[in-house]
């Protein structure tokens, strides 16, 4: 299992879970005065709130983060239609944007299944293992026949810096995608980077990536070193 406690084997970094859903509209949906009120009530912190929040008719703009709850941020960008919530565990995210979507749907009567075009789950992290990263993706891809035809091109030995997995038979446009990057850090070649999105318009399927995603990496993680 993979741990953010440095007194263990494999060591997390610089975690980051983003989790989000982008609502399908002409105009967005949600009166944001009237959800930063809903936020607020419920024990997030706003930021910044403007004054008269409860104003009749009233329409704000919003784009970034506008609410806090313990380790969990709310970033809101009306223009494309985005609710996400940005926090150090996936647990954590998806509990909280569960928690958002229950109140915008009991407080301000909006259907967000019928509104929404997809969920997507972003996860940025660094992962120490002991071993050297450059040298396991060598490794790695030593079994991909075109890197010799790729080297007789180009005159020298050549290698995949990165190992990349996705969605088979769909574009990184797609509603349903997925998408995971694993590389060296240049600069700390011992530390692997990863970046994974997954996006469906199912959101039990998005929560349970999101909820598996630590346990799943540790295990391709360990497929790839050994």
């Amino acid at each position: 299992m993979l741990t953010d406690t440095s007194n263990t084997q494999n060591v997390l970094q610089n975690y980051t879970a983003r989790l989000a859903v982008r609502f399908e509209f002409i105009l967005f949906p949600i009166d944001v005065a009237a959800l930063l009120v809903v936020l607020t009530q419920a024990g997030y912190a706003a930021f910044n709130p403007p004054a008269n929040l409860a104003g009749a008719g009233l329409r704000i703009t919003v784009k970034g983060k506008i609410a806090r709850k313990d380790n969990t941020e709310v970033e809101l960008n009306d223009d494309r239609g985005v609710i996400a919530v940005l926090s150090s565990s996936p647990d954590s995210a998806v509990q909280s944007l569960t928690e958002i979507l229950g109140l915008i749907k009991d407080k301000l009567d909006v259907d967000i299944p019928a509104k929404a075009i997809f969920y997507e789950f972003i996860s940025g992290l660094e992962l120490k293992t002991g071993k050297n990263a450059l040298e396991i993706m060598e490794r790695a891809n030593e079994q991909n026949n075109c890197l010799g035809k790729f080297g007789k091109i180009l005159g020298q030995d050549v290698s995949n810096f990165s190992l990349k997995l996705v969605s088979k038979g769909t574009v990184p446009s797609s509603p349903e995608w997925l998408e995971i990057t694993i590389e060296p850090n240049m600069i700390r070649p011992s530390v692997y980077r990863v970046l994974a999105i997954y996006r469906s318009k199912d959101k039990a399927q998005v929560d349970s990536f999101a909820c598996s995603w630590l346990e799943n990496l540790s295990k391709i993680i360990e497929a790839v070193e050994t």
